[in-house]
């Protein structure tokens, strides 16, 4: 025991040394997160910022726009987040830069999709303008343009080359056969095309955005993604030397992809979806190595700068592995959808936590089958990542090999003790190992001297605990949501060093719930807050009570206590998965709905609404049980016609009555599917070419708006009557698009 007591001096003298030479740190490690505003339908977002310490949210700034992704500035200082679809509004930029010190704004590109935004390595900004078929460099510092790379085919990502000579931007070129990507290769000085490279799977037509990239660490290796085929192309060459394909179950099949820091592995992760692969470059094997939470999708993925962990955002938080081995760390739940994620600061700040394990003891003698209390002492040291969990192993063999123990496998970040049931064994050099990985990723553990597990000999002390219940002692009524007072009387003749209390609901047959563990032994009371949700009149209590030899003892209630249903007047929690704000859907497809209703009692029955005027109005579509969580929207009039203002309602109520809802606007956007110049008459066929609203209907032929007033138009079909020159049609290849109310739509290519 004097060899304890003298470690945890030294592990509180090394914290106070550390505390004073370490206690101020600068550029924090943060994490920034987009999360949508409340029920989506705003048309805006928040920014949160985070302390990657803590995983605690410190501040968060609003901003204008329906945010997509988050790319920061070369001095961790600016985000830049964009809106992928754009707005129908001229008074909202398609980006924006935010100071994230102040929350000062300043937009660009109002009313414009801006695909992507990166900063190159020489801090520039490139922005890619996916509808309008360029690529706009800015200043990042003050947002104004510095050059423009015209003719580019509806750019989607942008990777730069690690010197920064090389920016490589993935195109898509439309066609009524298919969408064929290709790879624009550009010199950052001259902004001048070196070399496009091209034969990559092409797409379907309704398929346009799957050709996200990632480059390696030393540049030798460009990944691109087209569906379920990933392509590797060699920049020495620039040219395809090899491809696999992956199950790719994303929405959409999107995907987002990501070098390891050491360049041995590409992340693949399942945009919108749930699973998440590596690819071992060396060893060209793939693997899935993680699978989201059933009720959310992966948004984003991120390596912390140190390269020590892998942030995955998703719909309804983060998630956090180890980078080293592929293993979860921790997972936050927020309550917000949210889009992009990314990180910034000093990532290698702060030491690994300190840990001491206090018992048991060298040469403790424990019984088999035994209830006894291991405990230990972790210590975060200033700055550094909190504690994320604790794993508790059993050695048999004076620790040659270790076992992780049932049930303690992945203990709370705040546990110092864990009772654990010792095996039927019988040994002489048992040891305990308790170790802890921070939010961080870094470890540390603490191994016991060795113990005895033996049911022979004698000695010590065997005189257990005494303990007896105060209150309640049965025949007691308390309804659900009631604060429930406990008190009882604990005693030993050395002293109780831990105490569990758990409750029954089938009269003491079993303990399934487990008010608290590792109690100290001076506590002689506690204070239960009754779930909402718990009913029986077959209740009791349980407290286990053990002393520093390893003795124990027991107390019942003697008798059932009774807990009816209160008065509930909580309403079910409803999330939308599916559809959101940064869906543009094509008109006329069918509408996968998904999302979650859950209610701290039991969810009866749900409803699907729907409205086409941004929420005034709603027509219930169907009726649902109490599990059901998706839907699919087809055979539906008016989701063949274009508007920005379809908003789906999900409703649920609960046992009580209690009603909870949530809406999601989204955007039904019109299609082209084939466009013809025929006797001076030039006929686009497709669908959505009406709305909702005004039927207010652009042409643009060749990125240029035509003036004339069209022949005709319906729904599916528009034609308007002119020369070639009054419409603006070139000899070779045109491209055509429509406007329908301000919402756009592909565009289409076609000869002349």
């Amino acid at each position: 025991m004097k060899k304890q007591i003298f470690a945890l001096l030294t592990i509180f003298f090394i914290f106070i040394i550390y505390t004073d030479t370490h206690a101020q740190q600068n550029n924090s490690p943060t994490i920034y997160k987009i999360q949508e505003s409340s029920f989506g339908l705003g048309g805006v977002s928040v920014i949160s910022v985070i302390d990657a310490l803590t995983q605690n949210t410190t501040t968060s700034f609003p901003i204008p726009l329906s945010g997509d992704k988050i790319e920061l500035s070369s001095d961790g200082k600016k985000g830049f987040i964009n809106a992928m679809l754009g707005s129908n509004s001229s008074n909202v930029p398609g980006l924006v830069a935010l100071d994230l010190k102040d929350g000062t704004l300043k937009g660009a590109f109002n009313g414009e999709g801006v695909y992507r935004a990166k900063v190159s390595p020489d801090n520039t900004l490139w922005a890619l303008l996916g509808n309008e078929n360029k690529v706009v460099l800015l200043n990042p510092d003050n947002f104004t343009p510095i050059a423009t790379i015209n003719n580019i085919q509806m750019p989607t990502d942008i990777v730069f080359s690690p010197d920064g000579n090389r920016a490589y931007i993935s195109e898509t070129a439309l066609a009524s056969s298919g969408n064929f990507v290709s790879i624009g290769v550009f010199d950052t000085k001259t902004l001048n095309l070196i070399s496009t490279i091209g034969g990559f799977p092409a797409t379907s037509i309704a398929l346009q955005r799957p050709k996200e990239m990632a480059i390696s660490s030393d540049g030798s290796m460009l990944y691109l993604i087209t569906k379920n085929t990933i392509s590797i192309i060699d920049t020495k060459t620039l040219s395809i030397n090899g491809s696999f394909d992956f199950p790719n179950s994303g929405s959409f099949s999107l995907a987002e992809l990501l070098c390891s820091p050491d360049g041995n592995n590409l992340y693949i992760a399942e945009e919108l979806g749930k699973n998440l692969y590596t690819y071992n470059a060396k060893d060209k094997i793939l693997n899935k190595i993680f699978t989201i939470s059933t009720f959310t999708n992966i948004t984003d993925l991120q390596f912390s700068p140190d390269g020590k962990v892998l942030y995955l955002g998703d719909f309804k938080g983060r998630t956090i592995l180890d980078g080293k081995n592929n293993t979860q760390i921790f997972s936050f739940v927020e309550n917000r959808l949210g889009n992009g994620i990314a990180v910034a600061g000093n990532f290698t700040i702060g030491q690994p936590p300190l840990l001491q394990t206090t018992m048991p003891v060298a040469n403790q003698q424990l019984m088999p089958n035994q209830l006894f209390t291991i405990t230990w002492q972790t210590i975060v040291q200033p700055e550094s990542f909190s504690i994320a969990t604790h794993k508790i192993e059993l050695s048999t063999d004076g620790g040659q090999t270790f076992t992780a123990i049932p049930g303690a496998e992945q203990l709370k970040a705040d546990a110092q003790s864990f009772t654990w049931q010792v095996p039927s064994i019988n040994t002489n050099k048992a040891q305990i190992r308790v170790s802890t990985i921070d939010l961080g990723g870094r470890r540390a553990s603490s191994i016991t001297s060795n113990f005895t597990i033996s049911g022979n000999g004698s000695g010590g002390d065997t005189q257990p605990p005494s303990v007896t219940f105060n209150s309640p002692v049965g025949g007691e009524k308390f309804n659900s949501g009631d604060t429930l007072q406990i008190s009882w009387t604990s005693s030993d003749n050395v002293g109780v060093t831990s105490q569990d209390l758990s409750l029954s609901t089938d009269g003491g047959s079993t303990f399934p719930l487990t008010l608290a563990s590792g109690l100290s032994g001076i506590t002689q009371q506690f204070t239960y807050q009754i779930p909402m949700s718990l009913q029986s009149d077959q209740t009791r209590l349980r407290l286990i009570v053990r002393d520093a030899a390893g003795n124990s003892s027991q107390s019942i209630t003697a008798s059932n206590f009774s807990i009816v249903l209160g008065v509930d007047t909580i309403a079910p929690t409803v999330v939308i998965l599916e559809p959101n704000q940064s869906q543009s859907i094509v008109a006329g497809q069918p509408i996968q709905v998904k999302w979650q209703s859950t209610d701290n009692r039991a969810v009866t029955n749900q409803a699907l609404l729907l409205s086409f005027d941004g929420g005034k109005t709603f027509s219930q579509i169907a009726s649902f049980g109490a599990t059901d969580s998706s839907f699919t929207l087809s055979n539906i009039d008016k989701l063949n016609f274009t508007t920005s203002q379809a908003v789906v309602k999900i409703t649920a109520t609960d046992t009580s009555g209690n009603v909870g809802a949530a809406s999601s606007l989204f955007t039904i956007a019109p299609a082209i599917t084939n466009a013809a110049y025929q006797a001076k008459v030039l006929t686009v066929t497709g669908i959505g070419f009406m709305s909702n609203v005004n039927n207010n209907v652009r042409l643009f032929v060749n990125d240029n708006e035509v003036s004339l007033t069209p022949s005709s138009v319906s729904n599916t079909s528009f034609t308007i009557k002119a020369n070639k020159k009054k419409l603006g049609i070139l000899k070779g290849n045109n491209t055509v698009k429509l406007v329908v109310d301000g919402i756009m739509s592909n565009d289409f290519s076609f000869l002349f």
